[in-house]
């Protein structure tokens, strides 16, 4: 197996639409459990089906998708784009407070930081393919991080932001397995969600 990362735009140039729409379809956040059927985030299928393309032609966000180059398969996907945030200095480390104030300064008023981030805005993988190749969680974010990096070569930068659910699955994985900090919350205008806001430095 050949893992590789593509960029969604350049297998719109190489391809065209209709073939990345199928190449999409293939994706599943549905999977088999106790001899039923649970879907695990309909809104990462539904973004990646319904809006990566378009977002990406109008430069929203991008989308790189990860896949076996032996096999065409698609494994998982994650979409990408930049964001100011306001994070509060309450709860902040020392560390990163020194870390955020390369890159901003304190608002005295509402003691916070206004901080241009890389926002990880969907994050996801396929469990429409065999168990055996199924990408892990950790794999998906380690190729996302190495996407970063990239980019932060080309133009600095140096924190993730991200959001998620207040779900205890996606708590273990960004809070406990991948080491986010949790820095606030926010509840969603569109579905009344709560959602918990986590950064990272590069």
């Amino acid at each position: 197996m050949t893992l590789l990362v593509w960029n969604i735009l350049f297998l719109l140039d190489q391809f065209g639409e209709e073939y990345v729409n199928h190449f999409l379809s293939t994706f599943s956040t549905k999977m088999e459990k106790d001899n039923q059927i649970i879907d695990l985030n309909p809104d990462i299928e539904e973004f990646l089906k319904c809006n990566a393309v378009q977002f990406a032609k109008e430069r929203k966000s991008i989308t790189y998708l990860v896949g076996d180059a032996d096999s065409g398969t698609l494994l998982g996907y994650f979409t990408l784009t930049h964001k100011v945030i306001e994070i509060n200095a309450a709860g902040l480390s020392n560390t990163s407070v020194r870390r955020i104030e390369r890159h901003s300064r304190i608002n005295p008023e509402t003691n916070s930081y206004l901080v241009s981030a890389f926002l990880i805005a969907q994050f996801g993988k396929n469990y429409n393919v065999d168990e055996r190749i199924r990408l892990s969680g950790d794999d998906l974010m380690s190729f996302c991080k190495r996407e970063l990096n990239e980019i932060r070569y080309r133009i600095g930068g140096s924190v993730i932001y991200l959001d998620c659910e207040a779900d205890a699955r996606l708590i273990r994985f960004y809070q406990d397995q991948q080491k986010f900090t949790l820095f606030g919350e926010r509840i969603s205008d569109n579905d009344g969600k709560r959602y918990l806001q986590y950064m990272k430095f590069l």
